[in-house]
């Protein structure tokens, strides 16, 4: 009860400010927030108990990077599994799930406000790669699905760190985001695919749909001769009729006639066009595969964006790209407990209110990313 009293003078105090001085980014940093726990969700049986306590030390080392919010509520829960498994049949999936909710200067009521939805976010998923990566069961390289990352940044504290999903501009503001990696010290979950294997079935896909949509072009149906002749005079008699003397009927009699192709004819102009559309598709593909050294094409295959299925005009760099994966099995430790990260992905986002970046601060000056990765194998 005192606490909560406390917190109903300070809030009140600075209502008082707001409406004496206007509202300022140092008010609102002046709110003390707190820590809450939210109700677990999609929690299974089985390993639960071994799974809460890897996450609570999770939350216990977010929390001791970033103690004392500052125009932050913070809350967090624990999950499980979801649409996003575990890359690795023998392990299981979980994660820590931390939202922050800002407080902000509310013109119309002249008040300090909290935030109904979390301006901020910070994930610790075990064992899978959620946003960071989604696989492409459309894709296969060798009967495998491929993984897009996303654009490398650079490092951070010794580790890889990534561009998140929730980066831009939009009507409610500019959003930020980063992704690190953890796993075992000269090992990788995941193994590059190359330009060449990229290309291969880039190309087998799309011989492999311009033989479907050929076979099913063939087998429409058209009209015989005599019926494509019957028919083009019913709809030169409708055109005509709808004319009042003899010269507008003659002109779109012959207007008609001038646009008119029978269903044959729209047919195998229909098949030349995919045609056409095919080999402008594969064109680049197969000149970069034939003119292209091996050294090249062992490289791994950086993409412009994630439309690789449909398009291929080049390659992008390392530095500007996203580059294509697959998970490599060889890494993972089928004998290890399934309750046991073999990895770990961090992802965090905020905006640009002064709440957001003190949080997104913390989390990059202070967070012991090496304490994670010592979780790993145990």
């Amino acid at each position: 009860m005192k606490y909560i009293f406390i917190i109903f003078l300070l809030l009140n105090s600075l209502q008082f400010v707001f409406a004496q001085e206007g509202c300022s980014d140092d008010i609102i940093m002046a709110v003390k927030g707190k820590w809450t726990k939210h109700a677990d969700a999609n929690m299974k049986a089985g390993n639960q108990v071994q799974i809460t306590n890897r996450i609570d030390k999770m939350q216990q080392l977010l929390q001791t990077a970033y103690p004392e919010p500052k125009g932050i509520e913070a809350a967090w829960y624990r999950s499980m599994g979801g649409y996003y498994s575990s890359v690795d049949k023998s392990s299981s999936s979980y994660e820590l799930n931390a939202m922050f909710f800002t407080w902000y200067c509310n013109i119309h009521v002249k008040k300090l406000l909290l935030g109904t939805e979390a301006s901020n976010s910070f994930d610790i998923w075990a064992n899978k790669f959620k946003w960071f990566a989604q696989a492409d069961n459309n894709f296969l390289v060798e009967s495998k699905p491929v993984y897009l990352f996303t654009k490398k940044l650079g490092d951070l504290n010794g580790f890889p760190l990534y561009a998140g999903n929730d980066n831009g501009t939009s009507n409610t503001g500019t959003t930020f985001s980063k992704t690190i990696l953890i796993c075992r010290p000269g090992q990788l979950p995941y193994i590059p695919v190359s330009r060449r294997q990229y290309l291969q079935v880039f190309v087998k896909n799309k011989e492999d749909w311009q033989k479907k949509n050929a076979e099913s072009l063939l087998k429409m149906p058209v009209r015989s001769d005599a019926k494509e002749e019957v028919y083009k005079q019913q709809q030169i008699d409708r055109v005509v009729n709808q004319e009042q003397n003899e010269q507008t009927k003659e002109k779109a009699k012959a207007n008609f006639l001038r646009g008119y192709t029978t269903a044959k004819q729209r047919k195998q102009d229909d098949m030349a066009r995919a045609e056409k559309a095919y080999q402008q598709d594969i064109k680049t593909a197969k000149d970069y595969l034939a003119n292209t050294s091996d050294e090249e094409l062992t490289k791994p295959a950086y993409m412009q964006n994630t439309s690789y299925t449909s398009s291929f005009r080049a390659f992008a760099k390392e530095n500007d790209g996203m580059m294509m994966v697959q998970i490599n099995n060889s890494y993972f430790n089928n004998k290890l407990p399934a309750d046991v990260p073999q990895f770990l992905v961090l992802y965090w986002h905020w905006n640009t209110e002064k709440p957001s970046i003190d949080f997104a601060n913390h989390i990059e000056n202070n967070f012991s990313f090496k304490t994670l990765q010592a979780m790993l194998d145990k």
